[in-house]
């Protein structure tokens, strides 16, 4: 869960190094307002800790992508760069496609 260190209230990324290889963190949308609108999460400020923990978990695990559900909410491209911003791979999930 890219949310794992704001439920922790640390960082739990020490603990996977060495046993996670690959890692995919839901993305799910482009800025703080869809994130909350589409995912409602439960924390404050969970979409800062998202993008906080997708860019600190390329320093313990070698393999780190998100993804993004393909939704007419969601800018795809801008979150295609969010990705390439933070230095880790992008992969477009397709909506009800299982697989």
């Amino acid at each position: 869960n890219g949310q794992a260190n704001l439920i922790h209230g640390r960082n739990i990324l020490p603990e996977l190094s060495g046993i996670v290889d690959s890692i995919s963190i839901s993305l799910d949308a482009e800025n703080e307002e869809k994130y909350k609108e589409i995912c409602r999460p439960a924390l404050d400020g969970a979409y800062e800790a998202l993008l906080s923990f997708i860019k600190m978990a390329k320093d313990y695990i070698p393999h780190v992508e998100v993804s993004v559900v393909e939704h007419p909410l969601v800018d795809v491209e801008r979150c295609r760069k969010i990705a390439e911003e933070l230095g880790v791979r992008f992969r477009l999930r397709r909506l009800n496609v299982v697989g």
